[in-house]
């Protein structure tokens, strides 16, 4: 479900655009650290947007320090030092994954789902501690995910109202005890979450239309209605559904107090989010991203 939440390069000057490589490289040696080594594959840029964002309303600097990795050994990339935002995402990062793993044996019994537990045993139990609240509210749910899954919910709002609580919680920190900044960042996060479940359904139709999955759009498409004549007038009213979205996203920006990165944050929120959006429901060209 994640990979939707980038930056957009073209608009993104060279030095901002390292600094946003640097935090994605120190989220992954950070998931690494908190979690696993192999947990470090599950690295997201939506996870590396929630490590900027909750870096840039922190009262302290961002430390980067040149480093090789084992991925590019031949040269030193800029790589954040570790911030609370920083720690947080990454062992966030770990929960969800795993999580999810387990939430699909649940329901598919796939060994993918059977493999991607066992690969995350030894990560989750290292980042859960000190987030046992945390873990606890993930798995609930994406239990009445899968709940409402079952029930075959044709209704969009309501199946997506899981997934955007999780990001809710996740985007409000504990260690966060400014009330006004918690709420800020909660709705920044309910509506963050929302978008990327519609977007993530959206792209998922035909798959799930093959497989015989689960997709809320396909549960609410009336029986006999002509796929792409439905897709079609669903691309109409998901581009004003999501458009509103993203202003719920940024009004809830505009709110926070940002320190730092403001050219990275502003360039995801204003830019990017809506380019992989009219790529995605065709609007016009979009840009894919990679770090």
């Amino acid at each position: 479900m994640f990979g939707y939440v980038n930056i957009y390069r073209d608009e993104l000057k060279v030095k901002d655009y390292e600094t946003f490589r640097a935090y994605y490289c120190g989220l992954c040696e950070a998931i690494g650290r908190y979690g696993s080594q192999t947990a470090r594959l599950g690295l997201s840029y939506d996870m590396a947007f929630l490590a900027v964002l909750l870096s840039a309303v922190e009262e302290s600097e961002t430390q980067f320090t040149p480093r090789r990795c084992i991925v590019h050994p031949g040269m030193k990339r800029k790589r954040a030092g570790e911030t609370r935002g920083i720690v947080y995402a990454a062992k966030m990062s770990v929960l969800l994954g795993y999580l999810k793993f387990a939430d699909d044996w649940h329901d598919d019994k796939s060994p993918k789902a059977a493999a991607g537990m066992l690969a995350y045993r030894r990560a989750v139990k290292r980042a859960e501690e000190g987030c046992a609240e945390e873990y606890e509210f993930i798995r609930r749910m994406l239990k009445e995910q899968s709940r409402i899954e079952e029930e075959g919910c044709r209704d969009i709002d309501l199946a997506a109202d899981p997934f955007a609580n999780i990001l809710k919680t996740l985007f409000a920190p504990p260690y966060i005890t400014d009330m006004a900044m918690r709420r800020t960042l909660e709705w920044m996060g309910y509506n963050t979450g929302r978008w990327i479940y519609i977007t993530d359904a959206f792209c998922d139709m035909e798959k799930d239309m093959e497989t015989k999955s689960y997709n809320p759009f396909l549960a609410a498409m009336e029986p006999g209605r002509e796929f792409p004549e439905y897709k079609s007038e669903l691309k109409k009213k998901l581009s004003f559904m999501q458009t509103y979205t993203l202003s719920e996203i940024a009004a809830a920006y505009e709110l926070l107090d940002i320190k730092r990165n403001k050219a990275i944050l502003d360039n995801i929120i204003y830019i990017g989010l809506k380019a992989k959006q009219d790529a995605i429901l065709g609007e016009q060209g979009g840009q894919d991203e990679s770090v």
